[in-house]
């Protein structure tokens, strides 16, 4: 299994580079950036900006030179699946060879009222979903590629030069029956939010979907991530539970040690990948020290040759 770390884009650039860099010294597998524009909340001060996705991975692919990169997810509602294809080859180039590109069909309805973008019901949002992968495959594996969609129209479209990475990763997040089967269809990898010891209820269903295809299960990078805090106190313990409480994702939390006891489980489930957001970890050196004891407590369950 491989740990990766999950920068929030509400930070200055500066502390995203910094825990970026710091990652890519040891250890840590893969940075992700979210594609969103905005926070998601109920309230107006919930809406704070973020670093945009597409700028930050690029200029993450400049300063790393180890750590694979990766979106989570980037929303074909307000991106060309035509340019995202160019984006990322030029990205696995910048980066040499370290790129998978993060897809998903988009969701925060606040992002899309606000810049006049149309979201649509759940059925077309998978159907325009669909079309983007198959337009996506196209520009990074053919030479030219030609489709004629409800949703997309591309004529002897050219992508040049092709990624160094034959094939670029493609990366899913969802779990609806018609999102595995187009994981199953087109994915390298899939990404799902989870609780140890619920993965693989939908892991299950996924392998369900690759086997209707005739394509083998084992062929699908797995990753998985809940909001991960670390705590050092009886106080800290304490809050950390409230919040746990009160999340609608999934919550992890308590000392390092016991934090990795809870991720082996993700492990027995057949897990490959896990990612671990920074915004409860602290800032600065705080969470720099955070992640080292994070990646300390985690090494007997990572691959040899992430220690």
């Amino acid at each position: 299994m491989r740990f990766s770390i999950l920068p929030v884009g509400t930070q200055p650039w500066g502390d995203l580079l910094d825990v970026a860099t710091h990652a890519d010294k040891r250890f840590w597998h893969c940075v992700y950036v979210a594609d969103h524009f905005m926070g998601g909340g109920p309230r107006p001060e919930d809406e704070v900006g973020r670093l945009e996705a597409t700028a930050t991975l690029s200029a993450l692919a400049a300063a790393t030179s180890r750590i694979r990169l990766a979106n989570l997810v980037l929303a074909v509602t307000y991106r060309h699946p035509a340019v995202l294809a160019n984006w990322a080859a030029t990205v696995d180039h910048i980066s040499c060879g370290r790129m998978t590109l993060g897809l998903g069909t988009g969701w925060q309805v606040n992002e899309h009222e606000h810049y006049g973008l149309p979201l649509g019901p759940p059925r077309e949002r998978v159907d325009r979903f669909a079309e983007a992968l198959a337009v996506i495959s196209g520009m990074l594996n053919q030479p030219r590629t030609t489709f004629a969609g409800r949703y997309y129209q591309l004529r002897d479209a050219p992508c040049d030069p092709k990624p160094l990475q034959t094939p670029l990763p493609v990366m899913v997040g969802g779990s609806g029956p018609r999102m595995l089967r187009l994981i199953a269809e087109y994915a390298d990898a899939w990404n799902h939010w989870s609780a140890p010891g619920l993965f693989r209820a939908t892991a299950d269903k996924l392998d369900a979907a690759c086997e209707q295809l005739g394509r083998d299960p084992s062929t699908i990078w797995r990753s998985t991530q809940a909001l991960t805090i670390l705590t050092g106190s009886r106080e800290q313990e304490e809050r950390a539970a409230a919040k746990a409480e009160r999340a609608m994702l999934p919550v992890i939390y308590g000392s390092a040690e016991r934090i990795a006891e809870a991720m082996a489980t993700w492990r027995e489930e057949g897990v490959d990948e896990v990612l671990i957001r920074d915004r409860p970890l602290g800032t600065g050196a705080r969470r720099r020290d955070a992640y080292d004891a994070l990646a300390e407590a985690l090494a007997p369950l990572a691959d040899t040759d992430c220690v």
